[in-house]
């Protein structure tokens, strides 16, 4: 059994310190999950706090079938996008918002590098940016991504490849040069 789901277990037997540690394991990453669909921070964080209400409120929804992980990024992809169908487009995000997106990021973001990944990963299309996401920031497999993403493995694996191709080619383009090893890949900037 994962760490959430183990976590949701002893919540749902009484101990209401197990929900503030799920709160603290995924809270952030939810949000900025949430955050790449409604592009206000603000919102964000109500739909991730409403995440989190729905596990209070609709006990024993878990059924295992995933990490509890998976789980959770579902609920907060579907309610993410319900609020953007009652909303179809959201406008700037106000001086503070921006401020506050940025303090995240930096301390997510860490090295300069990453920086510029994460630049060029927002002129990449939702789909990508996604998968993406799922499986750089959050470590998700193929399997976990379909399920978020709701798309079978053969889709999951051309859209991860057009992804990175896309990637490659915005991150070329602002100067960072690829470099093949063992591993799949390094980016340099050139100087």
């Amino acid at each position: 059994m994962d760490t959430g789901a183990s976590l949701y277990t002893n919540y749902l037997k009484g101990d209401d310190s197990a929900l503030e540690k799920l709160v603290a394991l995924y809270g952030d990453n939810l949000m900025l999950f949430i955050n790449s669909f409604v592009s206000n921070l603000s919102i964000a964080e109500e739909i991730m706090e409403d995440v989190f209400m729905e596990l209070i409120v609709k006990k024993h929804h878990f059924k295992g079938k995933s990490t509890f992980k998976t789980y959770l990024f579902q609920i907060g992809r579907n309610k993410a996008l319900n609020e953007m169908k009652r909303h179809k487009r959201y406008t700037y995000l106000e001086d503070k918002e921006i401020e506050d997106t940025k303090k995240i990021e930096e301390e997510i973001i860490k090295t300069e590098e990453q920086k510029h990944v994460h630049m060029a990963l927002s002129q990449l299309p939702k789909d990508y940016k996604t998968v993406l996401y799922l499986i750089y920031f959050e470590d998700m497999s193929y399997e976990e991504i379909e399920k978020v993403m709701k798309k079978n493995n053969k889709q999951i694996k051309n859209l991860a490849y057009r992804a990175r191709q896309s990637l490659k080619e915005v991150l070329e383009k602002e100067g960072f040069q690829y470099h093949q090893d063992e591993e799949g890949g390094d980016y340099h900037e050139n100087n």
